[in-house]
């Protein structure tokens, strides 16, 4: 447009003095070393008076452009393309210039501030279209690229946040199954991950739970059989025996009413561990001395300790010391450890029970002399079910269900129980008890 008003200026003089061949030369001479390609001069009428191309002197030229002009407008432009056919929408114009754009500027030419005339300008547009055209098509495939990076993007992110949750999902259903060996993968440190790693420990805790019940419920049966059998044994020994001897038929009976006592230990333990697994039975709290228990399950196995050779003594400081707990199944835990102390151990040796307080926790430990404990089976030692010595405990009577119970017992007073042992030295069991009125 800059370019017009310059052209205009230059030809006015000319324009106004109705010299053509100047104005032409005006004209020509302003047009060389520009990017316009043709020049048209118009009067007030819309005739032209000096044509750059010199093919429209004297034709009026009747364009939109041109007479926005003359009706008092700074300016007028059109932009003209190629047709179908190759040629120019409007060749009248055009004319003899090439390109696919070309567009159309057109001025007034004043004097003293009077319109005088019409400049038209007319220049191809090819380089700036073509410039247009690639930026569109660079746009396009710039679009189209960002298009597909969405698409990948949107697709890898999807996959990334739904994967975690497809595996999930899997995991889940494969333990409606009854399959709790499935873990899922932990990526990460986000939401995700913490979800796995909880998942995991579910799956895992069920697992254990589950071979934990397929253990117990095994062990349970074979413990319920043993004596079943044996009682079978016996009593059908005595049913095909003709005549019957009174000194079998007695010894015979005397073993069936000692399985029916084993048989009758081992469906109270259980009975025991179920209720406390399933919480029916409630403990009476309230403060205990630990002292007087101790000391009364002294006295009570210090009859069987001296029949076996085994010296027993008590050392129990801080008797004021109460916890608060049920009495009945706190007599439980120390009976039952106090005769395991007796029961391992040989004539000739020792079993000591110690009381102290310490940092609010009464503790108590029973120490014996006797055969002890492998390391490897002391992280097993209250398992249910668990005997280091099957042969030996079978022997004495256990059930491998007594060390079970203490531990659950002990817990439910939120208290520990542990174990320090070496083989053929001795066992100390270790019962550590909240003091009444502190936290476990």
């Amino acid at each position: 447009m800059q370019l017009a008003r310059e052209a205009a200026s230059a030809g006015e003089d000319a324009l106004f003095q109705r010299d053509g061949a100047a104005l032409y030369d005006a004209l020509r001479h302003f047009l060389s070393g520009q990017d316009a390609q043709r020049a048209l001069a118009l009067d007030l009428n819309g005739v032209v008076q000096a044509d750059t191309l010199s093919e429209l002197n004297g034709v009026q030229l009747q364009r939109r452009e041109v007479a926005a002009v003359l009706s008092g407008q700074e300016s007028g432009y059109g932009y003209y393309l190629r047709g179908e056919d190759g040629q120019p929408v409007d060749r009248f114009i055009i004319g003899r210039l090439s390109g696919s754009m070309t567009s159309l500027y057109a001025v007034p030419m004043t004097r003293e501030g009077a319109l005088i005339g019409v400049l038209v300008l007319v220049a191809t547009s090819q380089d700036a279209y073509r410039a247009l055209a690639d930026v569109q098509v660079q746009m396009l495939s710039w679009l189209a690229l960002v298009a597909v990076i969405v698409v990948v993007i949107s697709v890898a992110m999807s996959r990334y946040f739904t994967r975690p949750i497809a595996e999930l999902n899997e995991g889940i259903v494969e333990m409606t199954r009854g399959d709790f060996s499935n873990r899922v993968r932990v990526r990460g440190h986000n939401e995700f991950a913490q979800l796995a790693v909880a998942f995991n420990m579910m799956c895992e805790r069920i697992e254990n739970l589950d071979k934990a019940r397929s253990q117990f419920v095994s062990n349970a049966s074979h413990e319920l059989k043993t004596p079943l059998s044996t009682m079978k044994i016996l009593i059908e020994t005595l049913m095909y025996q003709d005549p019957m001897d009174p000194d079998m038929t007695r010894e015979f009976l005397g073993d069936i009413n000692k399985e029916i006592d084993r048989l009758n230990s081992v469906i109270g333990d259980l009975l025991t561990l179920v209720s406390m697994d399933g919480g029916e039975k409630k403990l009476e709290t309230k403060p205990v001395a630990v002292a007087d228990i101790l000391g009364d399950n002294v006295r009570r196995l210090q009859p069987l300790a001296r029949e076996k050779g085994i010296e027993m003594t008590a050392s129990l400081r801080d008797q004021a010391a109460t916890v608060d707990g049920d009495a009945s199944r706190l007599t439980q835990v120390f009976y039952n450890l106090m005769d395991n102390a007796i029961k391992y151990t040989g004539r000739g040796g020792s079993v000591r029970v110690e009381m102290s307080r310490r940092d609010k926790k009464v503790i108590v430990k029973v120490i014996d002399t006797g055969i002890g404990i492998p390391k490897e089976d002391q992280l097993h030692i209250f398992d249910r079910f668990y005997r280091v010595d099957k042969a030996r405990s079978r022997e004495t009577g256990g059930t491998g269900l007594g060390l079970s119970i203490v531990r659950q017992i002990v817990l439910l007073h939120g208290g520990t129980v542990t174990v320090s042992s070496e083989e053929e030295k001795g066992s100390t069991f270790t019962v550590e008890l909240p003091e009444s009125g502190a936290k476990a």
